[in-house]
């Protein structure tokens, strides 16, 4: 009789023992060589969910046999029955055993057998991936999110990373171990092969979760704090980018491939079969091995959540590390799922605090990653549906303005101002300019940039302006007229000595901007007390009066009609607001009116 078919009359009959005598006699390890995929494979049939319920020492016995072959047998030979077991099965208890099995094989695999870990990898991966989500998760406000870890399917997964985890300790230590060469091989190796996985473990489902911590060194005062208290999320997180810094030994090694990815991307070929591939060797190069988000997030924990190793080296400049990072802010900021931007923001805001009172150059704006940042920010702050986000969006903006020297300052506002189409948020960058120049008169101007040709440009064509003159629509624009009218009324009072040459285009100013104003603020409030009038006349019964007050939303469709009350309180709300703007005019060119005898 085979020792294959010797094993499963055993364990049939229920004499493990006799099983595990047979195995490890030296006299069978010839046999054992020759069937070692047929005995896998009987042992890997007893893992069963039936097994592990009625006959939970039958299971144990064969996940103890699997791991003595897997130390005695070739490895390759055990590794395929268990990658096909690990792709079939369902069952995370089964799952786990696998891996306990799996982890012996692969680290007896050699440096050659780099591709044999790559396809192990993605197996384990695969299971994780494969498990669904819940719909709620990826677009749920703050609040919200910091109770993801109630729900049963999170669990699992947290649970599974953990197992994972464990299964990558001692592969991790293995490799740790090996020597870093001085020009990292960047191809399939072990060690890379495991570095990618580690990555993509980062991205989804992780990247989901809230992972925020204020225990960190920037947090160290809080009650959480005291109290030593980290979700399982953050737990994982930690744990994962403690593996992957080991790994690197560098942990900003992978810090270029962002700016690499986005600004150089690898070129591609088209197969005979109409398929594209990356031509790169390079697996940190690769969408698939390495995904761009999950860089990101492997960034974000580092500098974002204070996970930088204190055996980090210090040789890269604060200035390089930001506007490298600056291409992880905006892929999540940029991301599709709203819970994902609050790790974007919270990043940039790290690294400005990081940068302190250093400075960035008007000449770093040459580098394009800085308008796409402005443009992925300002989305963010006009169209997040979460409150945090928004608010927090624009106090980052801010400080990011303020990071740059005056004339960086000023480009960047310039840019903004071409860029943004929402009124608010127009008005906010126009107080922001209004910041500076105050600021500026206080301690004396020193730039050129609050005075003269540039303060004339942005006063005249971005703040003090009517898009479409006469027929500027007030109601839309409301914030950016009030805003203008607020920052020229304070310029006309505070600058008396004409430091800022507001009082050599104030004639300009009223031609283009005040006359056109008080003409359509006297149209829109007669059009507007029209139509209020029209609706107070109208019956209830009339479905559609002459007047049709609708609201577009985001996707373009309409709200439902509205109600007569709810009609006549938005058109009283909007004539209260000319109401404003023109107690606002009045008192402008009031004081366009008293010009002083500047010297």
């Amino acid at each position: 009789m085979s020792l294959a078919k010797l094993v499963h009359a055993k364990l049939k009959a229920g004499e493990f023992k006799d099983v595990i005598k047979l195995l490890r006699d030296n006299k069978n390890e010839a046999l054992l060589h020759m069937e070692s995929m047929d005995i896998v494979s009987i042992l890997v049939d007893n893992l069963t969910e039936e097994n592990l319920r009625d006959d939970f020492k039958l299971f144990s016995t064969c996940e103890n046999l699997l791991k003595l072959i897997a130390e005695k047998c070739v490895p390759q030979e055990v590794l395929f029955e268990l990658l096909q077991r690990v792709e079939l099965t369902k069952n995370d208890e089964i799952f786990t055993s696998l891996l306990k099995v799996l982890q012996v094989v692969l680290l007896r695999l050699n440096e050659n057998k780099a591709r044999s870990l790559e396809w192990s990898m993605n197996s384990i991966f695969s299971y994780i991936e494969a498990i669904g989500l819940p719909d709620y998760m990826t677009n749920i406000g703050s609040e919200e999110e910091k109770l993801l870890e109630c729900d049963e399917t999170i669990r699992r997964i947290l649970q599974l990373y953990m197992t994972v985890i464990l299964f990558l300790e001692p592969i991790v230590k293995a490799f740790h171990k090996e020597k870093n060469n001085i020009f990292e091989v960047t191809g399939i190796t072990r060690k890379n092969v495991v570095i990618s996985f580690i990555l993509q473990l980062m991205g989804k489902p992780l990247v989901y979760l809230n992972l925020h911590h204020p225990t960190s060194r920037v947090y160290e005062d809080s009650i959480l704090a005291k109290a030593g208290f980290k979700t399982y999320s953050r737990q994982v997180a930690e744990e994962l980018a403690s593996a992957l810094s080991k790994l690197l030994g560098d942990p900003y090694r992978l810090l270029q491939y962002g700016e690499r990815r986005l600004r150089w991307p690898p070129k591609k070929r088209r197969q005979s079969e109409g398929v594209f591939e990356e031509t790169s060797l390079n697996i940190f190069m690769n969408e698939e091995k390495c995904p761009l988000l999950s860089l990101g997030m492997y960034h974000y924990l580092l500098i974002g959540e204070d996970l930088l190793p204190h055996t980090a080296p210090t040789v890269y400049s604060r200035h390089y590390v930001f506007e490298m990072c600056l291409y992880y802010c905006t892929e999540l900021m940029g991301h599709d799922q709203t819970v994902v931007h609050y790790k974007g923001i919270l990043l940039a805001k790290q690294l400005l605090r990081i940068m302190g009172a250093e400075k960035l150059s008007s000449e770093n704006l040459d580098v394009a990653i800085h308008q796409k940042f402005c443009k992925a920010l300002s989305k963010l702050i006009v169209y997040s549906s979460i409150e945090r986000n928004r608010k927090e969006g624009t106090f980052l903006l801010r400080d990011y303005i303020y990071q740059f020297d005056p004339k960086g300052r000023y480009l960047v506002i310039a840019n903004l101002f071409q860029s943004i189409e929402h009124s608010g948020l127009h008005s906010y960058v126009a107080t922001i300019y209004k910041d500076l120049i105050h600021k500026e008169l206080t301690n004396g101007i020193s730039s050129e940039w609050y005075v003269g040709a540039p303060f004339k440009h942005l006063l005249l064509k971005e703040i003090c302006v009517l898009n479409k003159g006469i027929e500027t629509d007030l109601v839309e624009n409301a914030d950016t007229v009030i805003s203008g009218l607020n920052i020229l009324r304070f310029l006309l009072i505070r600058d008396k000595n004409n430091q800022t040459s507001i009082w050599d285009c104030i004639e300009e100013i009223e031609d283009s901007f005040l006359k056109p104003l008080r003409k359509s603020i006297d149209l829109a409030r007669a059009h507007f007390k029209q139509e209020r009038s029209v609706v107070e006349q109208d019956s209830v019964d009339i479905q559609k009066p002459d007047f049709d007050l609708t609201i577009g939303v985001l996707n373009g469709e309409q709200f439902p009609e509205l109600s007569k009350d709810k009609k006549l309180e938005m058109l009283t709300q909007a004539l209260n607001t000319f109401d404003l703007m023109d107690c606002l005019l009045a008192r402008v060119v009031e004081c366009a009116g008293s010009k002083p005898q500047c010297n």
